[in-house]
């Protein structure tokens, strides 16, 4: 099973959505207050998928170096709605991730 960590900046609620998936949040991990390049290293030898809201992160971080991928949400509002409309276009690129990739994902039309 896919171990996905759901970064601080993304909301809790979308485990509940993610159910095929062993999904752990950063705050449930205690891995909520740890800066970006700490996080990775902390991460990748425990999770497969690390999402995240942060697309700074993939600019600077080496991601390609590392043994975790990593999901970027993208969306243009950040109310519940929004989130879950996501959901059926997150589960592809967490299903079919590979260590030292990014993927961005929208939804279809955004």
């Amino acid at each position: 099973m896919v171990k996905v960590l759901l970064d601080a900046c993304v909301p809790h609620r979308l485990r509940r959505g993610l159910t095929e998936f062993d999904v752990e949040t950063a705050q449930s991990a205690g891995l909520d207050q740890i800066p970006d390049g700490a996080l990775l290293a902390a991460v990748q030898e425990n999770y497969d998928v690390l999402v995240t809201r942060d697309r700074n992160l993939t600019f600077q971080q080496m991601i390609s170096s590392r043994s975790i991928a990593v999901v970027v949400l993208r969306l243009l509002e950040q109310s519940p709605a929004a989130f879950d409309a996501l959901l059926p276009e997150l589960r592809d690129p967490i299903s079919a991730a590979t260590p030292g990739t990014v993927t961005l994902v929208s939804r279809s039309g955004s």
